[in-house]
């Protein structure tokens, strides 16, 4: 980068299709854009095959140079999230050695390649000269302020098999004592991509049975719906298992509950998760809440893609 001879910061951003991952990337691209000029290419990274994934890591550690591409010519740094773009990103940091940044953690075998990697502090990572710790994942939510008194919403993950065990009779019951224990609340619960078909029948005869209580298919809801209703609603509760919807509600200024599951492993990243947010007393467990020993946190600051966007343009940009 040449920060005196340019006023744009040009960033080259690969995207793999995926909303999660590329929510993290536009979170930090948006934060960029908040405090300098940047200059977003985008640039989509297919599936391959095993055999062609191989080719490319041949060709990253052997002599050569790397991939070309026409968006990458006068770029200033390369972002991606997402196992898919790992190694194009490092392909085209050879090729025109541009900085390569990522909001993941890495395989143990490429990670020293990366110039940064924004990696959760649940996935135990310790930091490093390239390794800075965040907690959660960069997002696109914004306090804004604007939270509706007496409005709270209820966000249901749903089923992994490596994970947890997903128990749609047990999770119902709590949703219903949740929903009866805050009775002067406007409930809206809303299903995910795994949440299971049984779960959201259950959770559409429990909207029928409460005048309180609204109920939204992720199908049936418009991109940036999600957003809207962090702004809306103070309160959130979460299933355990939906790491970034509780992140995304922190960042929004939400006071945020935690719905629990059974986990398959103790050591599981969501169990250090979970653990992490109640011992810094971001969150509230469930159990706390039903016992009328909950105390929900005022304010709360957190913007992960602020302070990422920070540390890059301090190493990178730092006149600006």
């Amino acid at each position: 980068m040449t920060p005196a001879r340019k006023n744009t910061l040009c960033v080259v951003a690969l995207l793999d299709g995926r909303p999660g991952h590329e929510k993290q990337t536009r979170g930090l691209l948006q934060a960029l854009q908040e405090q300098i000029p940047v200059e977003v290419r985008e640039v989509l990274i297919e599936q391959v095959s095993p055999f062609t994934l191989l080719q490319q890591i041949f060709l990253l550690f052997l002599p050569g140079k790397g991939w070309s591409h026409p968006r990458m010519v006068d770029a200033d740094l390369l972002l991606g999230t997402g196992s898919k773009t790992h190694l194009p990103l490092l392909l085209f940091k050879k090729r025109y050695a541009i900085p390569a940044v990522t909001c993941m953690s890495p395989p143990f075998f490429l990670r020293n390649c990366f110039d940064l990697c924004f990696v959760p502090e649940h996935d135990g990572l310790a930091e490093r000269h390239n390794i800075v710790n965040t907690a959660g994942s960069p997002n696109c939510s914004r306090n804004k302020g604007c939270h509706q008194e007496g409005c709270g919403l209820i966000l249901l993950g749903g089923v992994d098999l490596k994970s947890h065990f997903w128990e749609s009779a047990k999770i119902a019951s709590m949703v219903r004592q949740i929903v009866q224990g805050e009775s002067m609340q406007q409930w809206t619960i809303s299903s995910s991509p795994r949440t299971p078909l049984e779960t959201v029948d259950l959770m559409r005869k429990l909207a029928a049975d409460f005048a309180n209580v609204t109920f939204f298919d992720y199908k049936d809801t418009q991109p940036g719906w999600i957003e809207r209703q962090y702004d809306n609603n103070r309160l959130v509760w979460v299933t355990a298992d939906s790491i970034s919807m509780m992140y995304e509600a922190l960042t929004a200024g939400c006071q945020v509950g935690i719905i629990p599951l059974q986990w398959r492993r103790e050591s599981s990243k969501f169990k250090k998760n979970e653990d992490l947010l109640q011992k810094k007393d971001l969150v509230i467990a469930f159990s706390s809440w039903k016992q009328g020993n909950a105390a929900w946190r005022k304010q709360i600051e957190l913007n992960e893609a602020a302070r990422c966007a920070e540390r890059i343009l301090q190493r990178w940009w730092p006149k600006n």
